[in-house]
C-alpha cells in the first residue's frame, strides 16, 4: 500500500548563508535596543514538518537527535539538527503499516534504546539509536519504563479492555476484563513478548541500581483487585511495595503509599494516606538502599492535609519540599517551601505561599551549578483576597500553539519574585536595572514590600522562566516586569539577564523572548516570542551586545530555541509553527564564527588570558561567602573573541568563612519572615520543640536544646557560630528523666529510699544538709511551665552539672553505708518505717496540696534566657 503523507507536499530545502552571500537587515522590534546586523559565517537550514513539534530528544551525545510531530509522525537526524529524515517508512519496515503513528517515545539515558507507543496496539523499540526498528508484541500500551541497565528489559502499562468498553469487554465472560482497571507487563527480549505480571497498578519503576538487585520492581498496587480501579484519588488500598519475582511474592514497604519518587542521594519519598482520615497524607522519607528499606514520617511544623507534595530539589543532599496545604494556603494555586535538614527528616518554614499551578509545577528553581541560590515566585495576598485569588487562576499554557497576543491581558494577584543565597535561610527581593535596554533610566527602586523591585515569570507562565545551566556558571535569563509585583499585560514584559547568579540585573530587550545557552555561556541565542517573527538574536559577550541574524524568509511563531543536553556546543535548533500550521525545524551552526579557540585557562585572570576568576556573592557584608565558604570559578571574559573547549568550567580550592546568620536557618518549630529576621517559635500547640520536654528516653551523654537555629545543610562556616548552635545539655543518670526539675526530683527519691533504713536522727541530720544546698543554689521553679530554654554561657550549665555529679557521689555513698548497716536493720518495724518516710516527706516539701492529696516537691533550675536574647 501507498499512502502519501502532509510533509510530501513540501519539499524539504537548505539554506546555507555564508558572510556577504544574503543581505540581513537590522531587526525592528519595537523597542529593541540597538542591535547590530550580523553578516557573520552562520549556517543555516530549514525543514518542514507535517504539523508543529510536540517533543524533541537527544539521545546520548550531541548528534543523535529525534522529534515527533503533533500528528503522530517521527523524524530522526544524525547531525545534531541539521538534516532530518521522516522515519515512518523504517518504523513500516519494522513491522505495522506506515501510516501508523506515534504517541509517544521513551529514551533510555544509558543505551542507544527507544521505546515508542503507537495508537491502538502499534508499538515499536530500537536498541541501535534508530537504525533499526522492532515492533512489539500488540498490546494497547499507555505508559513504559526502561530499565537503567540491561537495554532489552522494559516494563509497561495498559488498560484492561473494560476501560474502553471494547467488544473484548462485551463478548468475554471473564470478571477480569469487565471492569476497567491497569495491567502491570515485563518483557526481557525488547518487547518481542510481554508478559502481564500484575493488575490494579497504579505507579511503577524499575529499582535503582543502588539497591543491587536487578530484578527489582518497586510500586504502589491496589490490595484489593475487584470491581473499577479508582484514578487520581488517594486510597487507603494502595500500598507501596517491592518485588524480586515479578509479583510471584510482595513486600510492603509502606503501607496505604500511594505515590512516590526517587530523589539525588539515595532519597525515596513515599505518599502514605492516613486510614482513618483519606485527605490527610504522610510524606514517608528514607535513604536507605535495598530492599529492606526503612522509612520515617517526615517530620513538619504543621499537620498535612490533602493535596499534594512536590519534591523541587534533593541535590544538595537536603530537601526542598512544597506542600499543597489546599484552604490554608489559598487553593491550589500556591503552598508552602519548607526546607529539612541534614538527615531529609526534619523540615521547617522556607518560603510561604510558593506559586504552583494546578498540575503541580512550581515556580521554583536552583541556580544550577552554585550552592544555595534559588529563585521562587510566591503570592503577596491578603486572607481576605485568597479565595479570588484561587478562583482567577487558570491554565497559563493556554492552547499548545495558542499566539501570546491572545493571553490574557489582566493582572493576577501579586506575585513577586525573591532569591535566597544560602539555600532558603533568608529570601530577598531582586534589585531592578538601573537603566532599561535603550538606555533610558528606570526609576525602580527598593523598599520593601511596597517598594519597586524586578519580578520575573516560572515555569507556571506561558512567558520565558528563570533559566539556568550548570554548563554557563552564573548566568540567568528570564522575562518579567518591574514594579511592585508581576504583570502579564503584553507591553510590560521585557527580558532580562544576569550573569553574576541573581545578584544583579540587565534589561537586554523589549518584549518577551526564549532563549538559550551555547559553548558554557559564550554564546546565547535568544528568539522573540510574542507574534511571528523572522529573526533571532544572539550575543557573543553576555548580553553586552546583541547581534540580528535573519533566519527565514517568512514569519512564523518561535516556540523554543534548543541545543543538546550539555550545552557546550555552537549548535541550535530552533522550532515553531506557521500560519497554516506546518512545522518548522531551522538548523542554526555557529561554529565558524570564531576561528580561534580560548587560551590561557591556566593564566585565569592575567591581561593575557582569555579566562577570569568568579566567586558569586550575595551582596551583603560577608561579600562571596556563601554555604560558609568562597568558591573561585575559571569562567571566559565577557569580551573574549574565541570558543571554549568542551571541558573548561573548573572550581578551585575553598576558603572557609567565619559563620554569620546567613549560614543558619530556622529549625523545626521556628520561622523568620520572607526578607530574613530572627527564627521565631511557630503558633502551633502541636509543635513540641526539640529539648523542651527533657531528654529523649535513650539519652546518652549529653542531648540538645534548639536556640531556634539550625546549620543550613553543607554549609561549611567555622568559628563565631555560639550565638546559633543549640546548647548541649547534660543527660540525667538515670533514664527516663524527662525535665531538669525531674531529674531532680528523681535524685532526691532514690536518696529518700536508700535512707528509709537509717537511724531517724541520722537520717534527718542527711537531710537537713540536702535541703540547705538546694535551697541556696536553686529558686522555685512553676510547676505549669512545659518548656526550658537554654542560655549559652557556661558557668551556669556547668554549675547545675556540677551539682547533679555532687548529689550522684553523695547518693552513691550513703548507698555503700546502707549496705553495710543492712542487716542490723532488717527486724526493723515496716510500719515505724513508714511514718519515718511519711514526716521526711513533710519535711522536704513544706506544704501539701489543698485537696489532701499527695505531696509535691518544688525544686527550680537555673535562670534561664531565651534564644532572642
Amino acid at each position: 500500500e501507498t499512502h502519501t503523507l502532509l510533509m510530501g507536499r513540501i519539499p524539504t530545502f537548505f539554506l546555507a548563508l555564508l558572510s556577504g552571500v544574503l543581505s540581513q537587515k537590522q531587526s525592528q522590534w519595537p523597542g529593541s535596543p540597538k542591535i547590530s546586523a550580523s553578516n557573520a559565517p552562520v549556517t543555516m537550514k530549514l525543514k518542514y514538518i507535517d504539523s508543529p513539534l510536540t517533543d524533541i530528544q537527544w539521545l546520548g551525545g550531541k548528534h543523535n537527535v529525534f522529534v515527533l510531530s503533533e500528528k503522530g509522525v517521527l523524524y530522526r537526524s544524525t547531525d545534531g539538527g541539521s538534516t532530518w529524515t521522516n522515519q515512518q517508512k523504517y518504523l513500516a519496515q519494522g513491522g505495522g503499516m506506515r501510516s501508523s503513528k506515534v504517541k509517544s517515545m521513551h529514551i533510555s539515558s544509558n543505551h542507544n534504546t527507544v521505546f515508542f507507543i503507537g495508537h491502538d496496539d502499534n508499538n515499536w523499540v530500537t536498541t541501535d539509536g534508530g537504525d533499526s526498528y522492532i515492533k512489539t508484541q500488540a498490546i494497547d500500551l499507555i505508559d513504559v519504563r526502561l530499565h537503567p541497565s540491561n537495554p532489552e528489559w522494559f516494563l509497561a502499562s495498559g488498560n484492561s479492555h473494560g476501560c474502553s468498553g471494547s467488544k473484548y469487554a462485551k463478548g468475554d465472560d471473564s470478571i477480569s476484563e469487565k471492569f476497567c482497571f491497569r495491567k502491570l507487563y515485563v518483557t526481557k527480549n525488547a518487547g518481542r513478548t510481554f508478559t502481564e505480571i500484575r493488575n490494579y497498578i497504579v505507579q511503577y519503576e524499575w529499582g535503582p541500581l543502588s539497591d543491587g538487585n536487578e530484578d527489582l520492581i518497586y510500586a504502589t498496587v491496589h490490595s484489593v483487585q475487584e470491581g473499577n480501579q479508582k484514578f487520581g484519588f488517594w486510597d487507603q488500598f494502595v500500598d507501596f511495595v517491592a518485588t524480586t519475582d515479578y509479583f510471584s511474592t510482595t513486600k510492603v514497604v509502606v503501607e496505604y503509599g500511594n505515590r512516590f519518587i526517587f530523589g539525588e542521594h539515595n532519597y525515596v519519598f513515599v505518599a502514605a494516606v492516613n486510614p482513618h482520615h483519606e485527605t490527610s497524607v504522610n510524606l514517608m522519607i528514607t535513604r536507605d538502599t535495598g530492599i529492606d528499606k526503612q522509612f520515617t514520617k517526615a517530620k513538619l511544623p504543621v499537620e498535612v492535609l490533602e493535596h499534594s507534595y512536590t519534591i523541587l530539589d534533593t541535590s544538595e543532599g537536603s530537601v526542598f519540599l512544597h506542600v499543597n496545604h489546599n484552604i490554608q494556603s489559598g487553593g491550589a494555586s500556591t503552598g508552602n517551601v519548607y526546607i529539612s535538614d541534614a538527615s531529609g527528616l526534619s523540615y521547617s518554614l522556607s518560603l510561604p505561599f510558593n506559586h504552583r499551578d494546578k498540575g503541580g509545577k512550581c515556580d521554583f528553581e536552583k541556580v544550577e551549578g552554585l550552592e544555595g541560590i534559588y529563585l521562587a515566585n510566591f503570592v503577596d495576598v491578603d486572607e481576605k483576597d485568597r479565595e479570588n485569588f484561587s478562583e482567577q487562576q487558570t491554565d497559563a499554557q493556554g492552547e499548545k500553539h495558542k499566539s501570546r497576543k491572545n493571553r490574557k491581558q489582566k493582572d493576577r494577584a501579586k506575585i513577586k519574585t525573591v532569591i535566597t543565597f544560602d539555600k532558603g535561610g533568608i529570601w530577598s527581593y531582586l534589585d531592578a536595572p538601573a537603566t532599561d535596554a535603550k538606555g533610558v533610566a528606570t526609576d525602580c527602586k527598593g523598599g520593601g514590600d511596597s517598594g519597586c523591585h524586578l519580578h520575573l515569570h516560572g515555569i507556571t507562565d506561558a512567558f520565558g522562566p528563570f533559566y539556568s545551566l550548570a554548563s554557563a556558571t552564573g548566568i540567568i535569563m528570564a522575562t518579567g516586569s518591574l514594579g511592585n509585583h508581576l504583570h502579564d499585560r503584553l507591553g510590560e514584559i521585557n527580558t532580562y539577564l544576569s550573569r553574576d547568579a541573581g545578584l544583579t540585573w540587565k534589561e537586554v530587550a523589549k518584549g518577551s523572548h526564549i532563549y538559550e545557552y551555547g559553548d558554557h555561556g559564550g554564546l546565547i541565542v535568544m528568539a522573540f516570542d510574542e507574534g511571528p517573527t523572522d529573526h533571532v538574536l544572539y550575543t557573543w559577550d553576555e548580553g553586552k551586545s546583541w547581534n540580528s541574524l535573519k533566519i527565514s524568509d517568512f514569519k512564523f511563531e518561535i516556540e523554543n530555541v534548543i541545543i543538546e543536553p550539555s550545552a557546550t556546543s555552537l549548535h541550535f535548533v530552533v522550532y515553531g509553527y506557521k500560519s497554516d500550521n506546518d512545522g518548522v525545524l531551522i538548523s542554526l551552526d555557529f561554529a565558524s564564527l570564531h576561528q580561534s579557540e580560548c587560551k590561557g585557562i591556566d593564566a585565569a585572570g592575567s591581561d593575557t588570558s582569555d579566562y577570569e576568576f568568579w566567586s558569586p556573592s550575595d551582596g551583603r557584608m560577608n561579600g562571596q561567602c556563601l554555604m560558609g565558604h568562597k568558591v573561585k570559578y575559571t569562567r571566559r571574559k565577557q569580551e573574549a573573541q574565541c570558543y571554549n573547549p568542551e571541558e573548561v568550567e573548573r572550581m578551585e580550592e575553598m576558603e572557609h568563612c567565619v559563620c554569620t546568620e546567613e549560614d543558619f536557618e530556622c529549625d523545626y518549630g521556628y520561622a523568620r519572615n520572607v526578607q530574613g529576621g530572627p527564627c521565631e517559635k511557630v503558633k502551633n500547640p502541636e509543635v513540641e520543640l526539640e529539648g523542651t520536654n527533657g531528654p529523649p528516653a535513650d539519652c546518652s551523654g549529653f542531648y540538645t536544646v534548639t536556640k531556634g537555629y539550625r546549620r543550613v545543610a553543607g554549609d561549611t562556616c567555622r568559628g563565631g557560630s555560639s550565638k546559633w548552635d543549640p546548647v548541649q545539655i547534660p543527660c540525667p543518670a538515670f533514664p527516663g528523666a524527662k525535665h531538669a526539675g525531674k531529674l531532680v526530683l528523681g535524685i532526691l527519691f532514690l536518696v529518700v529510699i536508700s535512707l528509709g533504713v537509717i537511724t531517724l536522727a541520722n537520717k534527718m541530720d542527711f537531710v537537713e544538709k540536702i535541703k540547705s544546698r538546694w535551697i541556696n543554689d536553686y529558686t522555685k521553679l512553676s510547676t505549669s511551665e512545659d518548656e526550658y530554654v537554654f542560655d549559652d554561657e557556661d558557668d551556669d550549665m556547668n554549675q547545675s552539672a556540677e551539682l547533679v555529679q555532687e548529689f550522684n557521689d553523695l547518693a552513691a555513698s550513703h548507698e555503700r553505708k546502707r549496705r553495710k548497716k543492712k542487716k542490723k536493720y532488717d527486724d526493723d518495724d515496716d510500719s515505724n518505717d513508714d511514718d519515718d518516710d511519711d514526716e521526711f516527706d513533710d519535711e522536704l516539701d513544706g506544704h501539701q496540696n489543698e485537696d489532701g492529696g499527695d505531696m509535691e516537691i518544688s525544686v527550680s533550675v537555673p535562670t534561664l534566657a531565651s534564644p532572642d536574647e
